[in-house]
């Protein structure tokens, strides 16, 4: 699942002065509210009363959003006023929310017409990028994905899904692969080197992907709610997008003039309201055989991929392609090569392998080995060039502390991201990825096996104890078989004649404490029989049977006494592990001494009536007779 909060600049600005914050809500009673739309901003300008629910520290309630991510990876964080100060279309509406993984800021009814640039398929003999089949892939791809606008088959039943799509003609082209890319480049991921290589990319993207939407605007006109938004011809508010610091490294990229993006916006309009995103593409990536997923960095060298097939559980061992090229192509012998691929395949890292050459251990960096920092730098410098947003995670280790998962969240913050999500290695019980030698330590920190069998198998042969005992509904037969180590292992209880509810009643209730000690667990037997015994112990039934100590109240209750007396007559044997076959336990049942005067009288046990409850239908010439109500069925 994936759950985001939304975070305002004046929320992050009390957090970082430790000021208290107000939590307000719209007054939902107030006449004004109803058929308003929108944000607890625009209620205030449409003077709507906003109430103060509570005033607490903005710190505290940061801090509650820390722990919780930090916990479980949830939630996310969006920063809302960050996104609408990119947002293309204000004067439609404000931006509130986005698409589960974070990187698609929609309206309402505005649907993700996402695609992805294979980046690990556009390099050189030599690594470097291929730049020209960049271009013709990302100008391309944004062609087809206004096509995908144009014919989506938009639900009937909601003609406001086509009408939102059609107005804004939003796309979010983005990249897959970046991670391949940067290996091949020799680049380390997080390094400034590689900040700045991303951001060359990601520009070029996007600089090519508004190219081409300005020619589709030509030829097909611009988004039609252009008259009032940021690419406005007679009024342009957008600006071209700048990187987070100067570049200072030569990629070999072709040069960019944002300036006629301007001068053909002023001419023609342009087509989509917004065109770039980068999703997390993690089928879509494994399908295209991707090392890294999205803007991710490769997770690790050698996993295996846990997957759901047919309702299967199946794992898949993987080890990257890449990396087995890079040694593939040093001197290393065969038999070093081979020791270093075991080596990796049970951590998943290259970086405490000496006998591998340094540029190789520099540049086959995994998630795990990247500050938090350098996440959000990398983000950064890409969300530049972005003007949706990008799914991005910080994979910390088990390790990491609250306190550095706040400073990534803030660091974020002053960045100029758009959201953020992070996640602790192990800190969910399931995860698609996972490093052999991670595995092996959760699966040492978690409960021995003991799930794997249903119920123990019932040998052909067990000894046990028969007891009998009044009860209000007749007498019972209660046997108490054991199995090895003197444990009690099964429950027969028997009253009445075969076929009636009573018989039913007691075969369920031996059956569910038959299970209950055959059950694979680490609560031995004995102590699971005495917790039936003081759960079944004092239920109340209509009828009680006896008095004093042997006052039976009813079913159960006489069944707990037998445990009682079984648990009892045990004990010596059970803490000896001696033989059984001496013990005479004191189980006779005791008549209550009574007067003439409280001698109980004679009762007939039969079936459970339907209108009193009592055990007391017999069945007599033919009919069913109840002897305490007069219920009858002939």
């Amino acid at each position: 699942f994936n759950i985001s909060v939304g975070i305002t600049d004046n929320f992050m600005e009390a957090v970082k002065n430790d000021e208290d914050w107000d939590l307000r809500f719209i007054d939902v009673t107030d006449p004004r509210y109803k058929g308003f739309y929108g944000t607890i901003d625009e209620a205030e300008k449409e003077g709507i009363p906003i109430l103060v629910h509570e005033t607490i520290k903005a710190k505290g309630l940061f801090e509650k959003i820390v722990k919780q991510a930090h916990h479980n990876g949830e939630p996310g964080i969006l920063f809302v006023d960050k996104a609408n100060k990119a947002n293309p279309v204000p004067h439609l509406y404000s931006l509130e929310a986005t698409n589960p993984c974070g990187e698609q800021w929609l309206g309402p009814y505005e649907n993700c017409c996402l695609g992805s640039v294979n980046l690990a398929q556009h390099s050189n003999s030599d690594g470097t990028v291929n730049w020209q089949m960049l271009e013709e892939s990302t100008k391309l791809a944004t062609r087809f994905l206004d096509n995908v606008v144009e014919m989506n088959a938009y639900v009937p039943a909601v003609p406001e899904l086509k009408q939102s799509a059609h107005n804004t003609r939003r796309i979010g082209l983005g990249v897959m692969g970046l991670g391949d890319l940067l290996y091949n480049n020799q680049i380390r991921y997080g390094s400034e080197e590689a900040q700045e290589f991303a951001g060359q990319v990601i520009e070029f993207v996007r600089f090519k992907s508004m190219e081409e939407s300005v020619k589709l605007a030509k030829e097909r006109g611009a988004f039609p709610q252009i008259e009032g938004s940021i690419y406005d011809p007679k009024n342009i508010l957008w600006s071209p997008p700048e990187p987070i610091f100067p570049y200072e490294i030569e990629f070999n990229r072709p040069a960019i003039n944002w300036e006629s993006i301007t001068t053909g916006i002023q001419e023609h309009g342009i087509r989509n309201s917004a065109q770039t995103t980068i999703a997390p593409t993690g089928t879509i990536g494994t399908v295209a055989e991707c090392e890294g997923y999205g803007c991710e960095p490769v997770f690790a060298l050698a996993y295996t991929r846990n997957v759901n097939q047919d309702g299967k559980e199946i794992k898949l061992s993987y080890l990257s392609p890449l990396f087995s090229k890079a040694i593939d192509e040093t001197d290393l012998s065969d038999s070093d090569k081979k020791v270093i691929i075991n080596k990796i395949t049970e951590t998943g890292s290259c970086q405490n392998i000496s006998e591998l050459p340094e540029s190789i251990r520099n540049a086959f960096v995994v998630s795990s080995e990247i500050s938090a920092q350098e996440h959000v730098m990398m983000q950064a410098a890409m969300q530049a060039f972005i003007d949706n947003s990008l799914s991005k995670t910080i994979n910390f280790p088990s390790d990491a502390t609250e306190e550095e998962v706040s400073e990534a969240y803030k660091l974020a913050w002053e960045m100029n991201c758009k959201g953020l999500t992070v996640y602790l290695a192990g800190s969910r019980e399931k995860e698609v990825l996972e490093v052999k030698s991670k595995k092996k330590i959760k699966e040492l920190k978690e409960i021995p096996h003991i799930w794997n069998e249903s119920k123990k198998p019932r040998p052909r042969m067990l000894n046990g104890f028969t007891f009998n005992t009044d009860t209000p509904v007749g007498k019972a037969f209660i046997t108490i078989n054991e199995n090895g180590g003197k444990q009690p292992f099964e429950i027969f209880l028997t009253t009445a004649k075969a076929g009636s509810e009573i018989a039913a009643v007691s075969e369920a209730l031996g059956r569910l404490m038959s299970y209950t000690l055959r059950l694979s667990s680490p609560i031995a037997p004995r102590n699971r029989l005495q917790e039936i015994y003081r759960q079944f112990k004092g239920i109340g039934g209509s009828r009680p049977y006896g008095y004093g100590p042997n006052r039976v109240s009813s079913l159960p209750d006489g069944v707990a006494k037998v445990i009682g007396e079984y648990i009892e007559a045990t004990r010596e044997s059970f803490a000896t592990n001696a033989s059984t076959e001496n013990i005479q336990p004191a189980i006779t049942q005791q008549t209550p001494v009574t007067d003439n005067a409280s001698v109980e009288r004679p009762k007939q046990f039969g079936d459970i009536c339907p209108e009193c409850g009592n055990a007391s239908v017999i069945n007599e010439e033919g009919c069913r007779k109840c002897y305490d109500c007069g219920y009858s069925e002939c």
